[in-house]
């Protein structure tokens, strides 16, 4: 009886730590390369959501992970729009934290993005998206993912405009 205990309580801690891998994996799988893009829902600032789904196939992607309140974000958005001649194909996603939903229009008009075609689609994180892919360093994050809208590469320390500004298409 005493076997029998040892042998399901192995079985079961086993089980247990299978789970746990097959969840750290889970979260980690959108950080590493090839890695596709996690399905999000994003409330737009100026209204409605945007979508996974609404995501040109065939077409690069950029996601910006941002807080209205980060002067290094605005920044780096002045600095996008002068190479705005690069933006040929790539799809631009601004996401901010649902929690800062109050601060985004403040934010939209302080960087003149609202009827900005290449940063149309600007809002906050419904579900998983900042979760799922957002390593925790300094902000702005910097996610880039090909025509298969499978990651290539993210920026989230310090690093050089010119090196993010190379993916752009």
């Amino acid at each position: 009886m005493k076997n029998l205990f040892i042998l399901l309580s192995t079985i079961f801690i086993s089980f247990n730590g299978i789970a746990q891998q097959s969840g750290t994996a889970r979260r980690m799988s959108y950080t590493s390369a090839g890695a596709p893009i996690p399905n999000f829902v994003i409330a737009k600032t100026d209204g409605g959501t945007f979508t996974t789904d609404q995501l040109i196939k065939g077409r690069p992607v950029m996601i910006m992970i941002f807080s209205p309140e980060c002067d290094h974000c605005e920044l780096f958005l002045d600095s996008l729009k002068t190479i705005r001649s690069n933006f040929k194909t790539t799809q631009v996603v601004l996401v901010a934290e649902e929690r800062h939903k109050d601060q985004m229009p403040a934010f939209v008009a302080r960087t003149k993005t609202k009827d900005d075609p290449i940063f149309g689609t600007i809002g906050t994180n419904r579900g998983e998206l900042i979760a799922a892919i957002y390593t925790n360093k300094i902000l702005p994050q910097i996610v880039f993912y090909d025509n298969y809208h499978k990651l290539i590469k993210i920026f989230d320390g310090q690093y050089l405009f010119k090196d993010v500004a190379k993916y752009i298409k």
